[in-house]
């Protein structure tokens, strides 16, 4: 009877542990599921979060030049003409060109990074059309800034024809 009672008490510690392991393995699938989803998604959210901010300071820096060539502008038609103004105008504007040029290989290697991002991670339809949206918005941005930037040189030619 002992022995009946130890070997019962035996298989029920073996069921036991045997349906532990199965709950274990099945949680930890569930894990790794979600761990995979959430890298996805953090993955998603860091790339758009790059292309914004991208898009923002192209803005941003596009609308200083253009601000600055409308100070120019004011400078001419008031005809408030000094040379030492002049030479400042010339030094911003070279200053512009740099960041421009710094600006269009940032552009550049957005556009290489996002490319070998979507064709090795698995983004959805959406996210990509999203993120191809902001691409978008990038190179019109960039536009808009060479547009300023041709502005602000045509203004400062002008300036410097009265000087």
């Amino acid at each position: 009877m002992y022995r009946i009672v130890i070997s019962m008490l035996f298989v029920f510690a073996i069921i036991t542990a045997n349906a532990h392991s199965t709950d274990n393995r099945d949680e930890k699938c569930s894990l790794v599921q979600r761990v995979d989803s959430l890298e996805h998604e953090l993955s998603y959210l860091k790339l758009r979060y790059d292309l914004s901010t991208l898009k923002s300071d192209l803005e941003i820096f596009s609308n200083d030049v253009y601000t600055k060539s409308l100070a120019v502008k004011l400078d001419l038609y008031g005809q408030n003409f000094d040379k030492q103004l002049g030479d400042a105008y010339k030094r911003f504007y070279e200053a512009c060109l740099e960041r421009q040029d710094s600006f269009s290989e940032l552009v550049d290697a957005t556009n290489t990074s996002l490319i070998s991002k979507a064709a090795t991670y698995p983004y959805t339809e959406l996210e990509l059309n999203g993120l191809l949206l902001y691409y978008k918005c990038i190179n019109d941005a960039y536009r808009s800034l060479e547009s300023s930037m041709d502005l602000l040189k045509q203004t400062i030619d002008a300036y410097w024809k009265f000087i």
